[in-house]
């Protein structure tokens, strides 16, 4: 089960949202490992589908490990999971409910 700590706004453009770090390693199948100071996804919210399939192709052109191909979510969106060459995991994501532009 997927569930939020907390979700909250800090600029215009820019939200932060806290997650389990169960609840993102069922998301991004990547497995529970143990705790580190850098345990996070990044996410990127972008405006459409195809945006995410393009910088899915740009990170993986840039390094990046493909973890999770793009794919329609279960919630309605569309989204895809890297690590960059640092091992961050980041999340390219459109959310039809939550789209960049709509931010104010």
């Amino acid at each position: 089960m997927l569930f939020k700590v907390y979700s909250g706004d800090l600029q215009p453009g820019l939200k932060l949202a806290i997650w389990p770090r169960v609840s993102i390693a069922y998301d991004s199948g990547l497995p529970v490992d143990r705790p580190s100071a850098t345990d996070l996804t990044l996410g990127h919210n972008v405006s459409s589908r195809a945006e995410v399939d393009q910088v899915m192709t740009q990170a993986k052109a840039a390094g990046a490990l493909i973890v999770k191909p793009a794919h329609e979510t279960f919630w309605g969106g569309y989204a895809g999971y890297f690590q960059d060459l640092d091992r961050h995991l980041w999340e390219v994501v459109w959310n039809p409910k939550l789209l960049p532009h709509d931010e104010a």
